[in-house]
């Protein structure tokens, strides 16, 4: 038992670090060439901060435990906005922007709904990840055309250039280093975990695995809430909650066809659907998440993960 807390703990903060070393080290890199903020937000920010996803899932899936990532993808989309969105807007209430409204949040209940209707034969195969993959495509040419037209700001979560080209590359190398690694210790752990004490591979992904892999996410989040930063908070929370299903369901399910457990489809996607809508409501009543809404959405998230544990 001692040595599964060991992996789970040491992974977890390897996935951390090198999630925010990639970051830092990419958007640096980038910013001291002159590319644009968008394209660093739009690439090497949102690949950062799904880095722990995907490397998780990925080896999850290359392990033979690809239950673990449908399950990593739903929880980590439901601790997005139940537990990063709420906890920010008890911080400070972040503001929401007209774009967000008309284009994001549409956008993320769509690729909601779409994994739901792709998994109703219980199962991910290439050619469902190729949907994925070309959504993910999509959003990414449609916020590059909108940003062209003035209409799509995006903002990055690391605005500074770091003190040398040489520290540059070495958050760059230690990110890339540190992800894998926190990833094969953070498996290993979760899956020693289940079969330890007889819970399913996927409810371990639906709760601890995905608590882990929003751990670079929740530090963000925080931080930028602190700094009263709400184009952050929002971006963030529903830029993860698109990259989780389309890019890393997209590459899990070309490495391995992911079986999606029945419960899951009356269960999980359900709720994690109806609490991505309830972000339009949310959003659109004075153009902020109030704290009220904020203990609601912690409410929800900590009820659910209770659900989870009986159900486990």
């Amino acid at each position: 038992m001692l040595m599964i807390i060991i992996y789970i703990l040491s992974g977890g903060v390897l996935l951390y670090f090198g999630g925010e070393w990639l970051v830092s080290g990419s958007s640096s890199f980038a910013l001291r060439r002159g590319v644009s903020k968008l394209i660093i937000g739009l690439t090497i920010v949102a690949f950062g901060t799904s880095a722990p996803e995907l490397f998780i899932s990925s080896v999850a899936a290359f392990k033979g435990s690809a239950s673990i990532s449908i399950g990593n993808i739903i929880g980590s989309n439901i601790a997005n906005i139940g537990l990063i969105l709420g906890f920010s807007a008890l911080i400070f209430p972040p503001q929401v922007s007209a774009v967000s409204i008309k284009f994001q949040v549409p956008f993320a209940i769509g690729v909601a709904i779409l994994l739901l209707l792709l998994s109703l034969n219980s199962l991910i195969g290439p050619i469902d990840s190729l949907v994925f993959l070309a959504g993910f495509v999509f959003f990414n040419l449609y916020c590059v055309k909108k940003s062209r037209e003035g209409v799509i700001k995006v903002e990055t979560e690391v605005s500074g250039v770091l003190r040398s080209r040489f520290h540059d590359y070495l958050f760059v190398i230690l990110g890339l280093l540190a992800l894998p690694a926190g990833s094969e210790l953070f498996v290993r752990g979760a899956i020693d975990l289940a079969r330890l004490i007889g819970v399913s591979e996927f409810m371990i992904g639906l709760s601890l695995v995905a608590l882990g892999t929003s751990l670079p996410e929740l530090a963000t989040s925080i931080v930028a809430a602190v700094r009263k930063e709400s184009d952050i908070v929002v971006g963030n929370v529903i830029g993860s909650c698109i990259f989780n299903i389309l890019l890393v369901m997209g590459v899990v399910g070309l490495i391995k066809p992911v079986r999606v457990p029945t419960e899951s489809l009356y269960i999980d996607i359900p709720l994690m659907i109806v609490i991505t809508i309830a972000l339009y409501p949310m959003f659109s009543s004075g153009r902020k998440v109030s704290r009220l809404e904020g203990v609601m959405l912690l409410s929800v998230y900590v009820g659910y993960i209770v659900f989870v544990a009986l159900r486990g």
